[in-house]
């Protein structure tokens, strides 16, 4: 007889014992008998336990991994310097000090020579060694965005200054440089490894709390927020909360496969659902940080949109694994490649291409005059077309309308406009088939910016007569005999109102 049976059966005597005790010999004895029991279950709990915890595999790797990690892990300090001079607030203050306790006297006017009146706001984040002899840090370009001061905190209790720091807003990535004196680093993994269900740990200063270390899972890949910028984040259950941004998400062989940056919550705090940079996007955007200090981006110069299974088959297409072009910049190296609006594309060079996403940030970390074949389907029928990679413009939008009916100003009404298409509609964050012209610029002191018109919205008509194109509302301006006139304004949301503008009327 096995041991586990023996207590099984030893239990189950001394419960019947207890049953005919509390017949014959009372309540006491009883309780006595009863306490015995439990004392012994307790027993046997604890030597199983203790049995199974030597076998405890997952918490000796965490421990490990942990360990390796923990050195590399740093606390990024920021401070921000804030000029108070001239707010209004700080002379009502003052105002209130002065009635309340009258000793403090009244400030006089600022002038040239006044001392400023500043303060600094601070803030905690966290980041991570991944190249110790040369003292190169990854962080968030949201911890330290606008800092006057960048200070970092070692584990062994050192306080350092950084050299510089460099930034990419588009993918949330900092790159820090302090002095290479006694760092540890850890090594930057290959993300693309990582699969649902793989153990991670998160650590970080969550909170201020440095050296935070807690565990999950991968719980999704590509996932994106809709924010503007690259994104293609880990998801993970791993507890990510205020603090925990730029510090390291790692496997369980003790690599960064992630550089932690948000979280999708209701309430702003953990629940359950961290996103995290991979690190072969990093990787590539760290090392363009450090050797040019900008991120120069590839650019094939095509509006792109996903496609549903009825858009698919209406174009004659296998399945809807791919990316429709609905639009191209009339210079860019799609138009001059021979692509067409309407190709659907399934390969950049070696990568497949099955969603908007992927597309976009593959072509992004592609280096500008590399040359890759595109497979794209045409009519139903697979294309191989060449294209020469060309470099990101800084401005994508005035890349698009360059063929398009220049902007046109209107120097009495105080805006440039420009027609709106089905090809640019998308990019204005117009819904297609709108009808109208975007505003482009406002004069600064016009009317109309004084009336809230701003870069971006849609004039649908002028007076009572609907316009569709530049020249349609340049002539409906020139014809108004009145001192000014009234537009129908339509912005992104959908949401329409009525404004007055007077003729050349500044403030």
């Amino acid at each position: 007889m096995n041991t586990t049976v023996l207590r099984k059966s030893t239990l189950t005597l001394l419960i019947l014992g207890a049953v005919c005790a509390g017949c014959f010999l009372g309540p006491r004895i009883v309780e006595q008998i009863s306490y015995a029991v439990a004392s012994g279950e307790n027993r046997a709990n604890r030597e199983n336990a203790e049995i199974l915890g030597r076998a405890d595999r997952t918490s000796q790797r965490y421990r490990t991994v942990a360990r390796a990690v923990k050195p590399a892990v740093v606390v990024v300090h920021v401070r921000k310097k804030i000029d108070m001079s001239g707010h209004p607030s700080v002379g009502e203050m003052e105002e209130f000090m002065r009635r309340r306790f009258g000793g403090m006297p009244r400030m006089a006017p600022r002038n040239e020579n006044t001392p400023k009146r500043e303060y600094y706001s601070s803030g905690v984040g966290s980041g991570v060694i991944v190249d110790a002899k040369k003292g190169y840090i990854l962080t968030n370009w949201h911890v330290v965005q606008g800092a006057d001061e960048v200070e970092i905190a070692l584990l062994d209790g050192r306080r350092l200054k950084t050299e510089w720091v460099r930034t990419d807003q588009k993918t949330d990535i900092a790159v820090v440089k302090i002095k290479p004196d006694r760092l540890i680093d850890a090594p930057l993994g290959d993300s693309d490894k990582m699969d649902i269900g793989d153990c991670v740990l998160a650590v970080g200063a969550p909170e201020g709390l440095p050296q935070t270390v807690t565990a999950g899972i991968i719980s999704a890949k590509g996932r994106t927020t809709g924010r503007t910028g690259y994104e293609n984040f880990l998801q993970t259950d791993a507890a990510i909360n205020h603090g925990n941004s730029g510090g390291p998400l790692v496997n369980m062989k003790a690599e960064i496969i992630g550089i932690n940056t948000a979280i999708v919550s209701r309430t702003g705090v953990n629940e359950g659902i961290g996103l995290s940079i991979p690190s072969n996007m990093v990787r590539s955007v760290m090392r363009q940080l450090i050797d040019n200090g900008r991120v120069v981006r590839g650019y094939i110069g095509v509006h792109i949109q996903d496609i549903d299974e009825k858009l698919a088959k209406s174009f004659g297409l296998p399945n809807a694994d791919g990316v429709l072009v609905a639009g191209m910049a009339p210079s860019g190296p799609a138009k001059k490649s021979g692509m067409e609006i309407g190709d659907f594309i399934v390969n950049v060079g070696a990568k497949r291409t099955k969603n908007l996403n992927e597309l976009r940030n593959y072509v992004a970390s592609l280096s500008p005059g590399d040359s890759v074949k595109v497979k794209l389907y045409r009519d139903g029928k697979l294309k191989i077309v060449n294209l020469k990679i060309a470099k990101q413009p800084e401005d994508m939008l005035a890349a698009f309308n360059a063929a398009e009916s220049k902007t046109k100003t209107v120097s009495k009404l105080g805006v440039e406009v420009v027609t709106i298409t089905p090809e640019n509609a998308e990019s204005y964050g117009f819904k297609k088939g709108v009808k109208g012209v975007v505003i482009t610029k406002v004069t600064s002191g016009s009317d109309a910016e004084k009336n809230a018109l701003t870069k971006g919205l849609l004039v649908t008509k002028v007076g009572g007569k609907a316009v569709v194109s530049t020249d349609e509302f340049n002539k409906a301006i020139a014809s108004t005999k009145a001192d000014g006139v009234r537009l129908l304004i339509k912005d992104k949301d959908g949401g329409q109102r009525f404004v007055f503008i007077e003729f050349g009327k500044s403030k």
